[in-house]
Order: C-alpha cells, then structure tokens, then sequence
C-alpha cells in the first residue's frame, strides 16, 4: 500500500516543522522586529552639519517582517532618508542567534546649540509586539539624540611684534591655536590683509583634535626700505570665536610698538623716542651734552651747545633738570609724568611705558597686548597651567576648566555645585541632575537609578524593551517543556488536525 505524503498545514498563523527527538513539532510563525539598541546616539556635531546615523533592525522570527512606515517627531532636526524602503521594507526571517538584518538611515541636523532628541517609530507586521495603531500594525519606538555644538579654538598670542628688523631678512614666530571644544577644529585657509611682507607659511587646512593643540607659522620679510609693515591675518574656520580673533602683526614700527630691540642699547631710549644713536648708552636725548667731542650728545641737532643748569626749567613742566626732568625741553615728559603707550620714558623712571598694554609688566613674556589677562601676575598668562583657584590662568577665557568646579561636558553642570557633588558624570553631555533617562544602561539624572522611570519604576525607561524580552522568555520556556506541542494553543490545535496524517505514516 502507497504511504501517504506528510500532511503540512498552515493555519493560525502557524507552521508544522521537525520536533524534538523525531517527533513531529509545531511552532508558531512568528514575525519579530527589534534594534540593537533603544538609545541611538548621534555624537557632537558642528551646527548646521549633517551627521547620518544607521539604526540596525534584526528579525528573530520565523517569519519576514514588512515595515510600513518609518517616522520621527522632530523631522526637522533628524530626517528618515527613502533608504530603507528599497533596503528594508522586508526584513527576512531568522533566529535569535541567525538573525535576518535590515537597516534604517537617519540624518542628524543640529541648526542651534544645544541637545536634540527625538523619537522614531517603526510600523511593522511584527507579531510579537503588544503596542497597536489603528490598523493593528505593530509599533516599535526607539530614541536618537544628538549634540549640536560650534567647534571651539583659541589662540595665543593673537599678536605678534618682531620689532626692528633688516632688509631681506627672512624672520618667522609660531603662534599656537588650541581646540578647546569636544569636535575637532578645522581652518581652511589664512587671508592676510596689508603688508605683502607678511605670510603664513603653514600649509591648510590645519586639523586640530580635541583637547590638542598646534602652532601657525608666520613670517617676516622686510623690504628694501625696512619700512614700517602691519597686517591682520583672518582665518576661515569653522570655530566661530577663532575665526572672530584675527592675528595682528606688526614690524619695523616703532610708534606703537612694545619690541624691547627698539631700545638696542638699554639706554631707556628708543629710536622713536628721539635716540639718535641706539647703539651707544651714552648718546639719547636725556644725555649731558659734551661740547669738546664732536657729538651730538643729547640727540638736539647742536653737538657744540652747553648743557643747561641743573636749576633751569626750560619746558615750564615744573620739574628742573636737577630734579629729575630727563627731557627738559618736553612739557609732557617729567618725573610724575603718565607713561603713554609711546616707546618714550614718559615718567622719567628708566622704564618705557610700564603699566601700558605695551609692557611685559609682570615679565612673563607676554603683555596685555599679547594677550595677558593679568600682566600684574608672572603665573597668569597665555599658555600657563589653569588650577582650581577661580581664575583664568591660561587667559583663554574660561576659569578652572578641567577642574570639578568647571562644566567640561556643556551641559549646564559641574562635578561640584555649591560645594554639593552635582555632575555625576562631567565627561557625558547626556548625564547631568537635569537630563531625562534613557534606556542606555547610564544614570542620567544622577540619582543613583539607572534606566527608571519618572516615578522611579526599575527599568521604566525600557518598558517597551522589558515587555518583550518576557514575552521571549515565556516562549522559549515553554519551548523547553520537552518541546510539547501543548506548551503554544495554537500549536495544540495542529497537532490534533494532523495527527491522521501522523497515524498514517507510521502504519
């Protein structure tokens, strides 16, 4: 007699496949869809950049899974492209340990600063999920957030003086840009306005990494006549205060100009000041003519004049020059005289313009013009190490970064607020006192809870997550029960509907 072939029936959305220990076994076709993660993040990124973001999908059913529709609640900041309706409409069936793959691609567009989350929401035929729209089409939600932020660099100094200098020379400064942000920094290129004797000769574009920093070379070459030369160089960046910070550089100009070689022989006279000789200390306006040495000693034109009386007042300035007036024929220069930024000894004291934006007052190498914050304070400069101490050491214009008392992460707080420890984690924008939780195994909000709800349920963050994971177990116990075909309703009723077909065969 012919043996009958195997009955194989599909009904209730079920399949008939091989058991266990060579029985016959019965298991549902199930459709699953899920993503590697609940929480996408899509990292800092410069504002009005575009950063894509893949969101991975993995079927573990049986059965393919359509996906009818992919949507955010924020499109204007994160866009759904049409990828995934060519790539992923139909996701194939596979195992938890085989999955079948598909993927969605997002784009991130930061337009301010600030943080940006969204939620996108997949439809699908997926059969295992609880939550339903109208249609009765399976709803899986996931969370993307991003950072939009500027990148950030500074400079110092942002000036530069090579003082007095030959003619066809070649001369060159290193000026160093720091990124003090968390993307990393770009300059595409150097324009230089005024002096052709001026150049960068740094190639670009320059990339500067985070928490790095590099050096711009600039040069000097004076031309024939050694004439006075300035330039400002601009750069075209994407750091908006770096690029709002031009360099300003000058050369052979004496007015103006805090160059310690413009006083070549230490006298306290420069060349702008009146020196007609700043190569010899004895030679300077200030100086006792010497009427029997053929030299213009006191830089007035008449190197036969008698020196004046100690006694005289000859500028009316009050002071004689036994009292002090090392220039008696300027009212504005006088023992008590207000220093001017002028490269003259306006006070008589031996210093050229001390206490002004051209002086290295505190001797650190840097004056206010050069960018010292506090040219009163040598540990106060461009490049110093910054400490906890509420100052700006480095003069970059932020106090105590790196230190607990400093927001590093930008997200409004600091390890230490108040003296009460506040950021518990100052290295994660998304962590903070103030920051919603995620389903991202992370503490949030600081409050000793990770992935809770607003009510502080455990794993509330996750609920959509946990919901199915039990589903999961619930099933592969049942699975596990001798792989019963009783353990599943809908397998109980195949069974019975095929069991003359079993009868069959083994006859």
């Amino acid at each position: 007699m012919r043996r009958p072939v195997p009955l194989i029936l599909l009904a209730l959305g079920s399949v008939v496949t091989p058991g266990c220990n060579g029985e016959q076994e019965f298991s549902e076709l199930r459709r699953q869809l899920s993503t590697s993660l609940a929480t996408f993040d899509a990292g800092i990124i410069p504002i009005d950049g575009r950063e894509p973001l893949a969101i991975f999908l993995a079927s573990t059913g049986t059965g393919d899974v359509q996906i009818y529709d992919v949507s955010v609640d924020d499109p204007e900041h994160w866009e759904v492209t049409d990828s995934w309706r060519s790539e992923g409409a139909l996701v194939g069936g596979g195992t938890p340990t085989s999955p079948g793959y598909g993927r969605v691609d997002v784009i991130f567009k930061p337009d301010s600063d600030g943080t940006f989350r969204t939620t996108l929401t997949i439809t699908s035929d997926d059969t295992e999920l609880k939550e339903r729209n109208e249609d009765d089409l399976a709803i899986w939600r996931v969370v993307l957030r991003g950072i939009g932020r500027d990148p950030c660099g500074q400079l110092y100094p942002n000036a530069h003086d090579f003082g007095p200098r030959p003619p066809g020379g070649y001369f060159s400064s290193s000026i160093t840009v720091q990124n003090c942000g968390r993307l990393t920094l770009t300059i595409a290129d150097f324009d230089i306005e005024g002096s052709s004797s001026f150049s960068v000769q740094t190639p670009t574009p320059l990339y500067v990494l985070p928490g790095d920093s590099d050096v711009i070379e600039v040069a000097y070459e004076p031309d024939g006549a050694a004439s006075p030369a300035t330039a400002t160089i601009t750069m075209d960046t994407d750091a908006p205060l770096l690029e709002a910070t031009p360099i300003q550089l000058v050369g052979n100009s004496c007015e103006g100009s805090g160059h310690p070689d413009w006083d070549a022989d230490g006298d306290g006279w420069t060349l702008c000041g009146g020196d007609c000789d700043d190569a010899d200390p004895g030679i300077h306006p200030g100086a006792v003519e010497r009427p029997d040495n053929a030299t213009d000693d006191d830089c007035d034109g008449d190197d036969t004049d008698l020196p004046s009386p100690s006694s005289e007042d000859g500028d009316g300035d009050g002071v004689t020059i036994g009292e002090g007036d090392c220039l008696d024929t300027d009212p504005d220069i006088f023992p008590g005289a207000d220093e001017e930024p002028n490269q003259i000894d306006d006070d008589c004291d031996g210093y050229i313009d001390e206490g002004t934006d051209l002086y290295d007052d505190d001797g650190d190498g840097f004056s206010e013009a050069l960018g010292d914050c506090d040219d009163g304070d040598v540990l106060i400069g461009p490049g110093a190490e910054e400490t906890q101490n509420e100052i700006d050491d480095d003069c970059d214009g932020l106090i105590d970064e790196g230190s607990f008392l400093f927001d590093d992460d930008g997200d409004g707080y600091a390890d230490i607020e108040d003296n009460v420890e506040a950021d518990c984690n100052d290295d994660d924008p998304w962590v903070s006192p103030d920051s919603p939780e995620d389903c991202d195994g992370v503490d949030n909000d600081c409050d000793g809870l990770v992935d809770e709800s607003e009510d502080d349920t455990p794993d509330g963050a996750c609920a959509f997550l946990v919901e199915r994971q039990q589903a999961d177990a619930q099933l592969e116990a049942a699975q596990e029960e001798g792989c019963s075909a009783t353990s599943h309703p809908a397998g109980l009723a195949l069974w019975l509907l095929a069991l003359p077909a079993m009868v069959m065969r083994r006859r």
